[in-house]
């Protein structure tokens, strides 16, 4: 009777996808059809350990990645493809969170890190960096900030926790703190600033500078959006200098 029912379920996946590719439906759509048919409890998306947060009581910031709330998002986990599923980015611990949606018991798993490839969330894109030799700590999972010919560039987003003594117990705040991944070639560097970059590639020094000149405000104000710009101008994606 398994084996019957495995069949089943793979050749409904079959016509599924024939039938959506002939309608020039999104791949995403695909998946998520196979999904809802499936049920995503059978697809082993909550092969994982149930998450509990312990850093409740806070001054109003978070753990996670741009909001404290799941946001649907999409997911390559254990070899299979998930789309608009409930997902939770914890930059504390640098693992990813997935919430069970199934109008009857709702709970909270914390993924296998080892079987994550990738995920978006918020329209970001991230990834699992695995094979860097830059010792990584933690999970090692990065936002795909900018891939290009000859340079790319990857966002690390952590988070530290802080601790206040109050008479009804322990209030924590958490502060992001970001870092960054340059790829030159098939060769990875962990930098902070431009100045990094100068040391990568000395002969881009004055490009550097000049860069530099122009977009000190964005440095200041968004040092994410500076970084990437950079990249992608001492890559060639960029003609000139152009005020932000």
């Amino acid at each position: 009777m398994a084996s019957k029912k495995i069949k089943f379920t793979f050749s409904l996946f079959a016509i599924i996808c024939f039938g959506a590719f002939s309608q020039n439906n999104p791949q995403n759509n695909i998946y998520e059809t196979y999904d809802k048919i499936v049920g995503l409890d059978n697809t082993g998306l909550y092969n994982g350990t149930e998450f509990a947060d312990p850093f409740l009581n806070t001054d109003g910031s978070y753990r996670y990645f741009n909001g404290f709330d799941y946001f649907k998002g999409s997911v390559e986990y254990n070899g299979q493809y998930y789309v608009n599923v409930f997902l939770k980015y914890d930059l504390l611990a640098d693992n990813l969170l997935v919430r069970s949606d199934d109008n009857l018991s709702i709970f909270n798993v914390n993924l296998i890190p080892e079987f994550v490839k990738e995920f978006s969330i918020y329209n970001k894109h991230f990834v699992r960096l695995t094979k860097t030799n830059l010792n990584f700590s933690k999970n090692g999972f990065f936002e795909k900030a900018y891939l290009g010919n000859d340079l790319s560039i990857y966002i690390k987003h952590t988070k530290k926790k802080k601790e206040k003594p109050l008479k009804s117990g322990i209030q924590y705040s958490f502060t992001e703190v970001n870092f960054y991944v340059l790829q030159n070639d098939e060769t990875y560097y962990l930098i902070d600033s431009s100045k990094d970059i100068e040391k990568i590639l000395p002969e881009k020094k004055e490009q550097i500078r000049s860069f530099h000149k122009s977009y000190k405000t964005l440095y200041k104000s968004n040092p994410d959006s500076y970084m990437t710009k950079l990249v992608k101008y001492l890559d060639g994606s960029i003609d000139n200098i152009k005020q932000p």
